[in-house]
């Protein structure tokens, strides 16, 4: 068995998560403040727990995100950046059900400079692609474009939902930077990244339009966007049962055999901590990377 403290996570993660029965729980408001609720409470859980955005796009029913877990701490960001946008919402909506669907979130590790690439497209082509907006930019709601990465800071401001205005930890207004993720800058240099970044992002959304064209979806207006009820749903077919990927690689072979690698040895340092402690073993440590019996049992993990 491979020693577990060798095991280390992958760290950049493009992940979605989808609401309740697809309602347009999401859409974009006049006043922005669904956005104004997502940028302030992801700033501040970014800033408490080390989390990178790199790009991130918002729609009615589900959204997109690219980021960098540099502490291994994303169970905790998401299980309490989704929670507290999630009851905000609720108060602003005056929505009484849950906000997102109860499968989770899906976390996939990006392997290699291609795979960080093509998610930050996919991801901010996305509302090209449904026929919603021209340019990622164009979209109403949260979204990013190309040239934000590694220049821009975005402020929100307290939301007045849910949030105690007399609770040190929600300050009056919070701020999170744009970055490139270290992976790319490391690569190529920074200033290439960020010229790859852009290009690979011009090249999906030419070909979102073509898709949008060529499935007859036809742009709306912003008025016909904000009229749009969060009592709406999705009513696109939607196959059952498809896979959930833990890594994508973008069809390179080397990358991919390194996070099958990654991936059962880390299952298997796994599943003999787990043996440990069923003989009643002390003192046993999980492999890095491990959540709940680290967080809610007091097991050890592993470091690099």
């Amino acid at each position: 068995m491979s020693n577990p403290r060798r095991i280390v996570p992958r760290a950049t993660k493009f992940i979605t998560r989808r609401t309740t029965q697809r309602f347009f729980l999401l859409s974009p408001d006049r006043k922005r403040i669904i956005w104004n609720i997502y940028w302030y409470v992801t700033a501040v859980l970014a800033a408490e727990l080390g989390i990178e955005i790199h790009a991130v796009q918002m729609l009615s029913n589900h959204m997109h995100e690219v980021l960098t877990d540099t502490r291994g701490e994303i169970a905790r960001f998401l299980q309490q950046r989704n929670r507290l946008f999630a009851n905000a919402l609720k108060v602003f909506l005056d929505w009484k059900e849950e906000v997102f669907a109860r499968g989770g979130a899906s976390c996939v590790d990006l392997y290699g400079t291609d795979a960080i690439l093509r998610q930050i497209a996919y991801t901010l082509a996305n509302a090209v692609e449904a026929g919603l907006a021209h340019n990622p930019e164009d979209w109403p709601g949260v979204t990013l474009a190309a040239t934000d990465i590694g220049t821009r800071t975005i402020r929100a401001g307290r939301p007045v939902q849910y949030l105690d205005p007399d609770n040190k930890r929600w300050p009056a207004f919070a701020e999170i930077s744009i970055t490139i993720p270290h992976e790319l800058g490391a690569t190529f240099g920074w200033e290439s990244a960020r010229e790859r970044i852009v290009a690979t992002v011009e090249r999906a959304v030419l070909e979102a339009r073509e898709v949008a064209r060529k499935a007859g979806r036809f742009l709306k207006s912003l008025e016909e966007i904000f009229a749009t009820k969060h009592t709406t749903r999705a009513s696109s077919h939607e196959t059952s049962g498809e896979r959930n990927p833990t890594f994508a690689a973008a069809g390179n072979p080397e990358q991919a055999a390194r996070a099958l690698h990654d991936r059962r040895t880390f299952l298997g340092a796994y599943r003999e901590a787990m043996q440990k402690v069923r003989d009643g073993v002390l003192g046993v440590v999980f492999p890095r990377g491990t959540w709940r019996m680290h967080r809610e049992f007091g097991f050890g993990v592993s470091t690099p």
